[in-house]
């Protein structure tokens, strides 16, 4: 453990490298995970070392990540999560997004997919390819003002 920032974290989460500097970016994935998560009654603050998290009987034990809180919520209700994650790409396209909503649905989709994504943003930095729960993430720089997700992967560097 480094300990530099305060939080503990020895490496950044994935999540914390998209989008351009933010201060408040934290907060709005936490905003985001407490939307994803409002069938459980669970809400999620940001925090310096990840995310707090309580749910309708208190306080949980905090998460270091996105991914934690994702692979909480499935313990909790393995089904459910999974009924979620289809409604919620079956109602509403995934594009257009916020990044914390973006970055929400694709540790959901690397949680149930069984092939790579692309997210597409206006992301500051290089077209780059990141490790999601073992599985590929590309993230592709645009002009755009909104984020997307896609399943299929296209050949980095093309």
């Amino acid at each position: 453990m480094c300990g530099a920032c305060g939080s503990g974290r020895v490496r950044a989460p994935w999540e914390d490298t998209l989008g351009p500097p933010d201060p408040g970016a934290a907060r709005r994935r936490a905003a985001a995970l407490t939307r994803w998560l409002a069938p459980w009654r669970w809400t999620v603050g940001a925090w310096a070392g990840g995310y707090t998290l309580a749910g309708p009987h208190g306080a949980l034990a905090p998460a270091t990540g996105i991914d934690e809180v994702i692979d909480r919520a499935r313990a909790a209700r393995p089904d459910a999560l999974r009924r979620r994650f289809r409604a919620a790409t079956e109602d509403d396209a995934d594009t257009g997004l916020a990044l914390a909503e973006a970055v929400v649905r694709v540790s959901v989709a690397t949680l149930y997919g069984g092939g790579p994504l692309v997210l597409t943003g206006p992301d500051p930095g290089a077209r780059r390819r990141l490790r999601v729960r073992g599985g590929d993430l590309d993230v592709v720089p645009c002009d755009a003002t909104t984020w997307s997700v896609s399943g299929a992967s296209v050949p980095f560097g093309a």
